[in-house]
C-alpha cells in the first residue's frame, strides 16, 4: 500500500517562465480570445479559396535522372510537351467510322483545341482505333507546371463533358494530370468522411475520459480552431510551396487529432489542480483559477511544447530528401503541428480561465469521473497505480514478451517494396478513370504515361534506333514512338503494356536504365536519360531508400539531445529514442505485412499494389517517431514530478501512472479514432496512412508507455536520473525546474 506523501503543491514552487506565462494569459482572457476571435473569422473568410489555391502532386526528385530528362525534352521536344493529355471515345453501338461517331469526335476536338490544346485526329495515323473500332484516341502535349496543367485540365475536362453531352458517343478526358485532379476530389471526399466518423466517436471518448460535457467538447473546440486557422495559412503558402490535396487531408487529420491530444493533457491537469484547490461544496475563487492554469500550463504545457517541437524537429528531418512531397508534408504536418502548439498555450489557457469550475458542467455520474478530480485532491491509489505496482514486481516476465512481440512486427519490414500507386482503384467512377480504364482495355494501360528516353550528343541518333529495336522486341512493350531529332539529340517513348505505376512497369524502367540503354548507346558518345512518370516514380523510391538512414539517424540524435536538455538525465532519452524506434519499426513492419502482402486485403477493402507509397517510410517514421513523444514526455514528465516530491522511484512510477494513464489511454483511443478513420477512404495512399498512424499509436500507448517505460524505469531506479556533473553544467538551462 502506498504510503501518503508530503508533496509540495506544485503552485507554491518557483514560478517558471511558462507558469507566469499561463498565469499572464489567464488574466489577459478577453484580448486573447478576442485576437484569437478576430484571426478565425479570416480563416473562415479566406477558406472558400483554398481548394484553387492547391496545386497537383509532384513526386519528382531535385537532380534525378527523370527530371533531367523531362528538362532536356521541354528544351529540345517541346511538342511533346512535360505530360500527354488523351481524349477518348467509346460507343457501344456505333463504331468509329460511324457518321455520328465522326461528328461527336470532331465536336470535342474543336472545343478542345479552343482552349490551346491540339489533339491529333483518331483518324489522322494508326494506332488509335481500338481493333473492334468502337474505341478511339486523341492524344496531344500539355506543356506548363504541374499547377497550371491541372488547371488546364480541369478546364479541358469540363469542354469534353459538354461538347458530348446527349450524343451518342462517350467522351473523357484522361492522362497524368486530369487523374490528378479527379484523385484530389476523391481524397477530399475521403477527408470529409473521416471526420464525419472520427470526430463524433473521439468526443464520445473524451466524454468517457473527462466524465463531463464542457470538458469532452472544449478540447474539439480548439483542435477545430486550430485547424480552420492552419488550413487558412496553407492556403496562403499554396501556390508559392506547390502545396496539394494529398498534403493538405493529412494535415489536417494530423491537426485534428495532436490539437485534441494536447488539449485533453492541458485540461487534465488544470481540473486535477483546480479539485486539488477546492474543498467540497466551495466555489473556487479567481486566484485559485488562474493558479490553477499557471501549474497546467507549467506541467502538461511544458509536455505539449516538448512534444510539439520533437515531432516539428522530426519533420523537418525530411529536408534532408530531395524529393517534393517531403518538403509538402514537412511543412504542412509541421504548421499544423505549430498552430496547435500556439493555441494550446494561448486561446486553451484563456478558455479555462474565463470557464473556472464551469469546466466540469455535465458531469456524468460519480462512478465515470477520474478518481483524482475529488474535491481537495484526497484519493487512494487507483486501478493504474495497481498496474504499475504488479510491472515493477515482475518487469522481465512481463517485458521481455512485449520486447519479443515488437521484434516479430518487424519481421516483415526487410521485404518492402516501394512505388507510387496512382489511385486508379478509387477513380472507377470518375471521368479520368472511366477514360483510363477504357484506354487500357482497348490499347495499352501504360498509353497515358509512355516512358520517355532522350540522348544528346555523339552520334545519338544510331543509338536512339538501336534502343527502339530493342525495346520493340520487349515483351513487356506495347509500342514504340520515335519523336525525331532536334540538333544532335534524338527521343523517344515506350509505350508498356503494363500500369504507369506498377512494380512491373518499375522494373522495366531499372531494366531500361541498367541493360538497354547502356547497349543500345555502347559507343555512340551520346548522354541519356530516362524519364516519365515512371522513372519519376523510380527515382523517388530510390530517393527514398537511399536518405531512409540518414534521416532516421538525424531524428534519433536530435530527439535524444532534446530529451537530455528536458529531462536532465543520461538513461532517460536512451531509453525513450530505442522504445520509440522499436515501436515505429514495428508499425511499419505490420504496414508493410498489411498493404504489400495483401494480410487482411478483405476487411480492409482494397486490393495490394505490391509496394507501398514510395514516401510512406520517412513520412511516416518522422511522423510516429514524433508523435509518440507526446505520451512519453506525459509520462516521464509526470514520473520526474513525482520523484523530485517522493524522492522515491518506486512510489514515484505508480503514482504517476496512476495520475497520466487514463489521459494517455483516451488520447491514443482519439488519435486512433481520427487517424483510423482514414481507412474508410478509397485513395489507397490515404489508407496506408491512417493505418500505419493508428496502428503505430495504438501499438505506443498500450505496449510501450503502459508496459515497457514502467519495467524499464523500475529495473533501472535511481540510474534513471544519473547525468555526470561535467554535462549538467554545460546543458542549457532554459527547460530546468
Amino acid at each position: 500500500m502506498t504510503r501518503p506523501t508530503t508533496k509540495r503543491p506544485a503552485a507554491e514552487r518557483p514560478a517558471t517562465r511558462l507558469q507566469r506565462w499561463g498565469g499572464f494569459v489567464a488574466r489577459r482572457r478577453v484580448p486573447v480570445l478576442v485576437a484569437w476571435l478576430a484571426v478565425l473569422v479570416a480563416a473562415g473568410l479566406f477558406y472558400p479559396h483554398v481548394e484553387g489555391r492547391l496545386g497537383a502532386p509532384d513526386y519528382s526528385v531535385q537532380g534525378s535522372e527523370s527530371s533531367k530528362a523531362q528538362s532536356l525534352l521541354a528544351e529540345r521536344f517541346p511538342a511533346l510537351g512535360a505530360e500527354q493529355g488523351v481524349l477518348v471515345f467509346r460507343s457501344a453501338r456505333l463504331t468509329a467510322d460511324a457518321p455520328e461517331y465522326r461528328r461527336t469526335v470532331d465536336r470535342v476536338i474543336a472545343a478542345v483545341a479552343a482552349h490551346g490544346a491540339a489533339p491529333h485526329s483518331p483518324y489522322a495515323g494508326p494506332g488509335r482505333i481500338s481493333a473492334d473500332r468502337h474505341v478511339a484516341v486523341a492524344a496531344f502535349a500539355m506543356s506548363g507546371s504541374r499547377a497550371d496543367r491541372a488547371k488546364k485540365a480541369d478546364e479541358l475536362q469540363r469542354r469534353t463533358r459538354d461538347a458530348a453531352a446527349g450524343g451518342p458517343v462517350e467522351a473523357y478526358l484522361t492522362g497524368a494530370s486530369a487523374i490528378t485532379n479527379d484523385l484530389s476530389d476523391a481524397e477530399l471526399r475521403d477527408q470529409e468522411v473521416a471526420e464525419s466518423i472520427g470526430i463524433p466517436i473521439a468526443l464520445i471518448a473524451l466524454l468517457l475520459a473527462f466524465g463531463a460535457v464542457v470538458a469532452a467538447v472544449l478540447p474539439v473546440v480548439v483542435a477545430t480552431a486550430s485547424v480552420a486557422v492552419c488550413t487558412a495559412l496553407l492556403g496562403l503558402l499554396a501556390g508559392a510551396l506547390n502545396l496539394d490535396r494529398f498534403v493538405t487531408v493529412v494535415a489536417t487529420v494530423i491537426g485534428v487529432g495532436v490539437g485534441i491530444d494536447y488539449a485533453l493533457f492541458m485540461i487534465s491537469r488544470f481540473r486535477e489542480e483546480l479539485a486539488r484547490r477546492t474543498r467540497p461544496g466551495v466555489v473556487p475563487s479567481r486566484d485559485d483559477v488562474r493558479a490553477s492554469v499557471g501549474v497546467a500550463v507549467r506541467t502538461s504545457g511544458r509536455t505539449v511544447l516538448t512534444a510539439g517541437l520533437i515531432v516539428m524537429v522530426a519533420l523537418g528531418s525530411m529536408a534532408l530528401i530531395r524529393g517534393h512531397i517531403f518538403m509538402e508534408i514537412a511543412i504542412a504536418a509541421g504548421l499544423m503541428v505549430a498552430c496547435c502548439l500556439v493555441a494550446s498555450l494561448t486561446v486553451l489557457p484563456a478558455l479555462l480561465s474565463l470557464l473556472g469550475h464551469r469546466v466540469n458542467l455535465g458531469a456524468l455520474p460519480h462512478r465515470f469521473r477520474p478518481a483524482d478530480l475529488t474535491p481537495g485532491g484526497a484519493s487512494g491509489p487507483g486501478r493504474w497505480s495497481r498496474w504499475a505496482s504488479v510491472v515493477l514486481r515482475h518487469p522481465y516476465r512481463l517485458g521481455i514478451p512485449a520486447l519479443l512481440l515488437l521484434g516479430a512486427m518487424c519481421l516483415p519490414l526487410p521485404t518492402i517494396k516501394l512505388g507510387v500507386d496512382w489511385g486508379l482503384a478509387s477513380l472507377t467512377g470518375t471521368p479520368s478513370g472511366k477514360g483510363q480504364q477504357i484506354v487500357a482495355t482497348a490499347f495499352s494501360p501504360g498509353a497515358v504515361g509512355p516512358v520517355q528516353v532522350v540522348g544528346c550528343g555523339g552520334d545519338a541518333a544510331t543509338g536512339m534506333g538501336r534502343l527502339a529495336a530493342a525495346a520493340g522486341g520487349d515483351r513487356r512493350t506495347a509500342r514504340v514512338l520515335p519523336a525525331g531529332q532536334s540538333g544532335d539529340c534524338a527521343a523517344m517513348q515506350i509505350v508498356l503494356k503494363e500500369r504507369v505505376d506498377s512494380p512491373a512497369a518499375s522494373a522495366f524502367v531499372r531494366n531500361l536504365r541498367s541493360d538497354l540503354v547502356p547497349r543500345a548507346f555502347a559507343g555512340t558518345g551520346a548522354h541519356v536519360r530516362v524519364g516519365g512518370l515512371t522513372a519519376e516514380y523510380v527515382d523517388l523510391s530510390d530517393e527514398t531508400t537511399g536518405k531512409l538512414p540518414l534521416v532516421v539517424a538525424v531524428i534519433l540524435t536530435l530527439s535524444f539531445c532534446y530529451l537530455l536538455v528536458v529531462f536532465r538525465s543520461v538513461l532517460v532519452p536512451v531509453k525513450a529514442v530505442l522504445l520509440n524506434l522499436l515501436a515505429t519499426v514495428a508499425a511499419l513492419g505490420v504496414t508493410t505485412q498489411v498493404f504489400q502482402h495483401g494480410l487482411g486485403s478483405g476487411v480492409l477493402g482494397f486490393t495490394s499494389s505490391g509496394t507501398l507509397q514510395a514516401y510512406l517510410p520517412v513520412a511516416l517514421f518522422a511522423l510516429l517517431f514524433g508523435l509518440s513523444m507526446d505520451y512519453e514526455v506525459f509520462l516521464v514528465g509526470r514520473i520526474q514530478e513525482e520523484r523530485q516530491a517522493t524522492r522515491d522511484d518506486t512510489r514515484a512510477i505508480p503514482a504517476a501512472l496512476d495520475h497520466t494513464a487514463r489521459q494517455i489511454t483516451a488520447a491514443a483511443s482519439i488519435m486512433v479514432i481520427v487517424f483510423g478513420a482514414l481507412l474508410f477512404a478509397r485513395v489507397l495512399e490515404l489508407k496506408q496512412f491512417g493505418f500505419g498512424l493508428a496502428f503505430a499509436v495504438f501499438l505506443d500507448a498500450t505496449v510501450v508507455r503502459l508496459l515497457l517505460v514502467p519495467a524499464v524505469m523500475g529495473v533501472a531506479g535511481r540510474a534513471n536520473w544519473w547525468l555526470p556533473g561535467w554535462l549538467d553544467r554545460r546543458l542549457p538551462t532554459a527547460w530546468k525546474e
